[in-house]
């Protein structure tokens, strides 16, 4: 007898139809609200695209109408920088330092017993030379053959690993310092030109300006402190108005430093007392980053015992122990380069001064409209702007300066001529309406009203320039004349010029990004086409 069938197995309730109705039920949905995007079932929703298109700001968004890419590089002595406009920071920064020129199989930096710092320095080199790519001090012993190659080295590094960009041409705007030597402007521009990028034409931009733009101002007086040279530029409505330079900056302090640590060395080993330890360039940069610093130019300002504190800081050597060096020890090369408290103004050479007195000398060169905006609008910049204390130090060493010269004259000092500039003062000072309105007696104001009547006690003998003016007498004269001398109060005036303030800015790259994104013209803009035919001296196109 046949078995009878198994029955199928049942099939699988349906999760919405099996499971509890709730207590309260809503209506089924009728046809129409299923077709306008109420499904019975959950379904993805069919989109022709990502909703966050729909949204202006996202990464799924289209622009329609995109700015045009900008690239920026940013040139100095020691570094390169690079990226594109709109960004508040440079993406990448290529160090030029001794590393960068080592051979195609030269592997000792990965040696465990390498150290570049116990390489003792080339006699023939001088100091730093081999951590920058150009020396503005001395041009006739460069070779701008190393210099077109460590540059080509630089970018292509900068394309390559770190930007990855495609051959399409890009506008390039060019950041210098102030007056970069003709020769290293040419290289700059022929190996930005050349490579394979090739902008169509690049725009040159100058450090001063653009860090004048970043804080947000037209006037200022930017203090440039530099690798080799500072440099004091007076900027009004966005363009350099006057510039002088000095020889004391971030190159001289490096050395200054590596000076005192030598010293500091020599006193504690027993082994090389008396003899000069040479301290590498890289250790006495590094101690400049690190501990560096400016004291105030008041002593109450500082703390009891501050500058008696003590810091132990290891040198590259491997037979010696670390040194300690004061707080007050390590403020001293900041004190001797930057400001030279010991050495008198006539002793200065005009390529040398300190910052506070270069600054003043700026100052006092000014007319006096731009000078009483650019002396409340000053603006410290540079590699060694960052040094603890360096700027209130500054604006307090200017701002004494200020002080002692309340009549803004340039001559420091007149010598035997001195009794005869205050004779004459003097007698101009009579001869003012001020001090002739004050002395004559109450009725000499019906007298002023006849100016045609001369005074028959004036002597005809005296010049023309000491006699005392009939016009002077007009009731007219004497009332404008004593208020524009109101105006003229002089604690009024110089508290208003002397206003020593300093500005923060956002820096040099921050002022390039801002003016090449709003599309502002450089005042010099360089075409591919023009240069490689009359290159930067020649005509029609040239820079210069």
């Amino acid at each position: 007898m046949a078995a009878p069938p198994s029955p199928s197995p049942a099939a699988p309730p349906d999760y919405f139809t099996g499971r509890s109705t709730p207590r309260a039920t809503r209506p089924p949905p009728t046809v129409h609200q299923r077709m306008a995007g109420t499904p019975g079932s959950p379904r993805t929703p069919l989109l022709a695209r990502s909703i966050s298109a729909q949204f202006p700001g996202t990464p799924g968004s289209f622009r329609g109408s995109e700015p045009e890419d900008i690239f920026i590089y940013e040139l100095g002595a020691r570094h390169i920088s690079a990226g594109f406009a709109g960004e508040s920071r440079a993406r990448c920064v290529v160090h030029f330092t001794p590393e960068m020129g080592r051979r195609v199989g030269d592997y000792r930096q990965y040696d465990p017993r390498y150290d570049r710092r116990n390489v003792k320095p080339s006699k023939r080199k001088a100091w730093g030379e081999d951590h920058e790519l150009y020396s503005t001090l001395d041009l006739r012993n460069q070779d701008l053959g190393l210099v077109t190659d460590k540059l080509e080295r630089a970018v292509r590094i900068i394309h390559a690993e770190h930007l990855q960009l495609d051959a399409k041409p890009l506008k390039a705007v060019l950041v210098v310092p102030s007056l970069l030597p003709t020769p290293f402007l040419e290289v700059a521009l022929k190996v930005l030109f050349s490579h394979h990028t090739q902008p169509p034409s690049i725009a040159i931009l100058t450090t001063p300006i653009l860090a004048t733009v970043a804080a947000g101002l037209r006037d200022a007086l930017v203090v440039e402190v530099g690798w080799e040279e500072t440099v004091v530029t007076a900027v009004g409505e966005c363009k350099a108005v006057y510039q002088r330079r000095s020889v004391r900056a971030g190159k001289m302090m490096v050395e200054e430093m590596a000076k005192v640590l030598g010293k500091a060395a020599s006193q504690q080993s027993e082994r090389v007392r008396g003899e000069e330890v040479q301290i590498s360039f890289e250790h006495a940069e590094d101690v400049v980053e690190r501990m560096g610093w400016c004291r105030p130019r008041l002593s109450p300002e500082i703390a009891p015992g501050t500058l008696d504190a003590v810091k132990r800081i290891p040198l590259p050597f491997s037979h010696s122990n670390p040194v300690p060096v004061s707080l007050k020890t390590l403020c001293s090369p900041a004190e001797t380069v930057l400001f030279a408290p010991t050495i008198s103004r006539v002793d200065h050479d005009d390529e040398d001064l300190s910052l506070p007195k270069l600054a003043h000398a700026v100052v006092l060169t000014l007319p006096s409209d731009v000078r009483a905006s650019c002396v409340s609008r000053i603006i410290l910049t540079g590699g060694l702007s960052s040094l603890p204390g360096l700027k209130p130090r500054l604006l307090s060493e200017l701002h004494q300066l200020v002080e002692q010269n309340r009549d803004w004259d340039r001559v420091a000092s007149y010598g035997s001529a001195t009794t005869k500039r205050d004779r004459v003062l003097r007698e101009r000072s009579a001869n003012t309406l001020s001090n002739t309105y004050q002395q004559r007696p109450p009725d000499s104001t019906t007298r002023a009203r006849s100016p045609s009547k001369k005074s028959s006690t004036q002597d005809p003998s005296l010049p023309p320039s000491q006699r005392p003016h009939d016009d002077t007498l007009d009731p007219i004269s004497v009332k404008a004349e004593r208020n524009h001398n109101l105006g003229r109060n002089p604690h009024k005036q110089d508290a208003r010029i002397a206003e020593v303030r300093g500005v923060e800015t956002l820096g040099t790259w921050a002022g390039a990004s801002l003016v090449a994104r709003l599309g502002v013209k450089g005042v010099h803009e360089v075409e591919r086409d023009d240069f490689l035919k009359y290159g930067v001296g020649g005509g029609g196109g040239g820079v210069y």
